[in-house]
């Protein structure tokens, strides 16, 4: 889903938009900015944003909420188009105004970058964990607030539950994180083979060989199953046989596998 589309799906839920053009020189970078303490210009992102609007203009505004005390505006979400117009030299910027403040306003920040693709495996996992902790109702409200799946949350938590080893591999990048995840399923007596392998310089070969990376073995066949959303029937059956494999805490694939399999053991039968 397209992030404009999302952000302002969140704010129009908490607060009544306002969009006006607000002077850079009165925006300070809100404490309940996730970013805040980031350093701008560092980042390759940083570089390409900048150099994308100094050819073209901004489409998505920034979201601020008015201080009163300081009679200035908090910038809440779009750190790095605001660092970029500023570098840029432009004075003002569109902007949403909202009143979003404290938890629920930090929850927005996170959202905002939980959605960004290049985003580090443990940076969004802890990510994740803080926009539950600041979520009312845990896992479940924070599926239903923001359309997370739930199974998507859980996964990105189980990341954190892994050995402080194996999360430093993922640090570094030789985990990603489809592996990552993979592995938090894992029973702990795996987990510690993995954790050997890895003191022994052999962790790929031990992922490839437990069936954690992608990626097919010699000799695999493989079935492959389309459903189109745009058919009615096709997203009735996708969406219950993704329902039922969260329920019995299995994968799609495996799921349907499973179907297979039952039904021929009972033609054999």
């Amino acid at each position: 889903m397209n992030l404009e589309i999302i952000i302002n799906k969140i704010i129009i839920k908490l607060d009544q938009m306002r969009i006006k053009n607000i002077p850079l020189n009165m925006i300070d970078v809100a404490n309940e900015n996730v970013r805040k303490d980031d350093s701008f210009g560092v980042d390759d992102k940083d570089k390409l944003i900048e150099e994308h609007l100094s050819k073209f203009d901004l489409l998505q505004p920034v979201v601020v909420r008015f201080d009163n005390e300081s009679q200035r505006y908090k910038l809440l979400i779009g750190r790095r188009r605001y660092f970029a117009l500023s570098a840029k030299g432009q004075r003002n910027i569109p902007a949403v105004i909202t009143r979003l403040e404290g938890a629920e306003a930090e929850a927005a920040s996170l959202f905002e970058n939980l959605i960004r693709k290049d985003l580090p495996p443990l940076e969004k996992a802890r990510m994740v964990k803080k926009l539950v902790a600041f979520t009312k109702g845990g896992i479940t409200a924070v599926s239903g607030k923001y359309g997370l799946p739930k199974s998507t949350i859980s996964e990105w938590l189980s990341i954190l539950t892994l050995p402080a080893s194996l999360q430093k591999k993922i640090e570094r990048g030789e985990i990603n994180s489809y592996e990552a995840i993979r592995i938090a399923r894992k029973p702990k007596h795996v987990q510690e083979k993995l954790i050997a392998a890895a003191a022994a310089g052999r962790l790929q070969e031990e992922m490839s060989r437990i069936g954690i990376k992608r990626g097919a073995p010699r000799g695999l066949l493989t079935i492959r199953l389309v459903f189109d959303p745009r058919k009615k029937p096709d997203k009735q059956l996708w969406d219950k046989i993704s329902k039922n494999a969260d329920e019995n805490g299995l994968e799609a694939t495996d799921y349907v596998r499973g179907i297979l399999l039952r039904h021929m053991q009972h033609k054999v039968g």
